[in-house]
């Protein structure tokens, strides 16, 4: 038995296979890209990696961390397996946050099983405290923020 159809009929066909296509091309998540740390001025440090700071102890460095955490235990750490580095992040008073960054914060820290964030930062590390840093003691040091470079929120993988 042969089906015949028109062209009308096939011309709606191919335009509804067409919308459905493009749906599902078009429709895909986006996802925020990660950068490479910016390039700053001459004024202001070098960047190094978050691995080499045990090397810059009280130092102005520029680095970049992964802040999570969960509950009252949060901290920052490298982006790369390293010497188990997991700083406290200690923000002082005078240190100005953009509101967005603000959001990013309160985003994560609501949000902590499937969120994190990628922080680029200029401040010191310390980790001259034996008894630890943070709550209980939970971190084996502090970055004490000078600027706040930029952030990137990052959803966890499931």
């Amino acid at each position: 038995m042969l089906i015949k159809i028109s062209k009308n009929t096939m011309r709606i066909i191919l335009t509804l296979g067409l919308i459905c296509f493009s749906l599902i091309v078009l429709g895909q998540k986006k996802s925020k890209m990660i950068f490479p740390p910016p390039v700053l001025g001459m004024e202001y440090p070098e960047f190094i990696s978050a691995c080499e700071l045990p090397n810059h102890k009280n130092e102005l460095v520029y680095t970049r961390f992964i802040y999570s955490g969960v509950d009252e235990y949060w901290g920052l750490r490298p982006e790369k397996k390293c010497n188990q580095i997991n700083a406290d992040l200690d923000l002082p008073d005078n240190v100005i946050i953009r509101p967005e960054y603000l959001k990013q914060l309160k985003e994560v820290h609501e949000n902590y099983w499937k969120e994190y964030l990628i922080i680029d930062v200029i401040g010191t590390f310390d980790d001259s405290n034996t008894s630890g840093y943070g709550n209980l003691g939970s971190n084996n040091a502090k970055f004490t923020v000078k600027y706040l470079i930029d952030m990137y929120t990052i959803n966890k993988k499931r």
